[in-house]
């Protein structure tokens, strides 16, 4: 019965954190929402006290949040600013609460436009349970410079999304080295049943702590100030480009943000797409480059 269904239960679990995630809310208005809602199968007037609870339970549990009850009796989750962390929960309530909401304004589906993803989700499921069983992948892989696609193994380490593209991090055992695979250029993959230990000490978050995008985490961090537009700063003060951003100076006309970061490819062309609303202040050897790309391109549009 799709009422005791593992997926159906979480569609309610996750109805029931974003309907009190807008709280404070009654015992009573939750009920109404819930007699309302399309998640709501059975057409059940209210949900069930011990239903209620037990769900509630499990919710804290699920997303690692406190749903309290004052005194008028009024639901509300104790730090919403947990649900706003950019970590594994935030994102899986967000993704199922979306899916939630357009189930009930189905009217809507085509007023709501989402990006495309490249076919690389298609191996996160091999990816996520080799990563919990600690097997190693075998990989069929073609980078976009190679001619052809070489078939080796890998231990995964961790994933991480960029740019809407999913890539794993692992140690190569045809290269004997850590690497990182984009999963869109994977042919196959398949778990094998060798098994593999992660590295004593490993921390996803820690190795990519210095780099933005998917490269430079072997090198050294550097720091590097530039120097945006008042309009523009608007944009960095509330999309972050690092973690490392600092707003060391602002005025009327400009503001001028710090990292320490490695100076990537990718790090470096989001710089770029600034344009002239941008300038890079320091290293040198980094404003230096910029001087010559401007003369280049000033050479080309005159």
């Amino acid at each position: 019965m799709r009422k005791s269904s593992t997926a159906y239960l979480f569609e309610c679990y996750i109805w029931l954190v974003n309907t009190i995630a807008h709280g404070p809310i009654s015992r009573e208005a939750i009920d109404d929402k819930w007699a309302r809602s399309s998640v709501n199968v059975f057409n059940m007037d209210s949900i069930p006290e011990t239903t209620f609870h037990r769900w509630r339970n499990i919710v804290e549990l699920l997303f690692d949040v406190t749903i309290k009850c004052n005194s008028d009796r009024m639901y509300y989750i104790e730090d919403m600013n947990g649900m706003d962390c950019v970590d594994w929960r935030s994102r899986m309530f967000n993704l199922f609460a979306v899916n939630t909401i357009l189930k009930d304004c189905k009217n809507l589906r085509d007023q709501i436009l989402f990006e495309p993803v490249p076919s690389g989700e298609r191996f996160l499921t091999t990816t996520i349970e080799a990563m919990r069983d600690k097997c190693v992948l075998k990989v069929t892989y073609q980078g976009f410079s190679k001619e052809k696609a070489t078939t080796f193994l890998v231990e995964p380490y961790c994933l991480k999304m960029y740019k809407l593209r999913w890539y794993l991090l692992g140690f190569s055992h045809g290269l004997d080295k850590i690497r990182i695979y984009s999963l869109d250029r994977i042919q196959s993959m398949e778990q094998t049943a060798q098994k593999y230990k992660l590295p004593k000490g490993f921390d996803a978050e820690a190795y990519f702590k210095h780099t933005f995008g998917v490269s430079g985490m072997e090198l050294p961090p550097q720091t590097i100030e530039i120097r945006v537009q008042a309009f523009e700063a608007n944009y960095f003060r509330t999309l972050p480009l690092h973690d490392s951003q600092t707003e060391v100076e602002r005025n009327e006309d400009y503001s001028v943000f710090k990292y320490t970061i490695v100076p990537t490819f990718e790090f470096i062309q989001e710089l770029r797409r600034q344009g002239a609303k941008l300038e890079v202040l320091s290293p040198q050897w980094l404003r230096d480059d910029f001087g010559k790309e401007a003369a280049a391109l000033l050479n080309i549009y005159k």
